[in-house]
């Protein structure tokens, strides 16, 4: 349990840009990539992930080819959540394109691939836009029959959080036969206005929080650097 919390927190810090901990871990994923070194279980997510996210398009392709020659299921899945965290918009759209190509992704895989890419804020768009550009072609191959429709759009739109984004979800459907995607459609909806009600709630206070936070750590800041000064001016007037 201990190992995993370290590793969750570890690959939280990579995606959030801790500076210390990106270098840690993209210096592990170039010493992987270059020299085959191997990387421990419980550091694979937050060294793959950092890799790819402050890498290019040379990492990107080294994770694409890992998850092509891997015969392990889970190593498989990862590299396929992990190759959704790019900063880069090419890179992404790219990656969503492939799901339309069965020999590329697999169908029970597109899921996967479409969450990844909508939950990092430089996909969300873009797996959105994919989700709405193909969605005879995704219908065609999943049917209204299945259930599987409904979870890419729940996969798809669950981080939406304004007014514009509910208008234009709802509009889409308005007039589309989801079939058995009804039911997750709804909870969809109402999943991002309760979303719309909690940034509305909670933004300005957290705003206004964190705010006071970087003024105080500045305040500390000042603070120390002039304690610092005013020592070394003593030391310099007592010798």
């Amino acid at each position: 349990m201990e190992k995993l919390m370290r590793s969750n927190i570890f690959a939280s810090a990579v995606l959030s840009g801790v500076q210390s901990t990106v270098t840690e871990a993209t210096e592990k994923f170039r010493e992987w990539m270059e020299k085959g070194t191997k990387i421990p279980p419980n550091l694979r997510e937050a060294v793959y992930s950092a890799g790819i996210k402050y890498g290019g398009v040379k990492e990107w392709q080294f994770c694409w080819n890992k998850y092509n020659t891997s015969r392990i299921p889970s190593e498989k899945k990862l590299l396929l959540r992990i190759l959704g965290v790019s900063s880069d918009p090419w890179i992404l759209q790219r990656y969503l394109l492939a799901t339309l190509d069965r020999d590329r992704i697999r169908p029970q895989d597109i899921k996967i691939v479409m969450a990844s890419v909508s939950s990092n804020p430089e996909g969300q768009l873009l797996a959105w836009r994919h989700l709405k550009a193909h969605w005879k072609d995704l219908q065609t191959l999943f049917g209204n029959g299945t259930f599987t429709m409904g979870s890419l759009i729940s996969s798809v739109t669950s981080h939406f959080s304004t007014q514009y984004d509910y208008d234009e979800v709802f509009d889409f459907f308005h007039h589309i036969d989801v079939g058995s995607g009804s039911r997750s459609l709804d909870q969809s909806l109402e999943t991002i206005l309760l979303n719309i009600h909690w940034v509305q709630k909670n933004e300005e206070p957290l705003y206004s929080w964190l705010n006071g936070k970087v003024r105080y750590r500045s305040s500390l800041s000042v603070v120390s650097s002039c304690m610092k000064q005013r020592s070394s001016s003593l030391q310099g007037f007592r010798s």
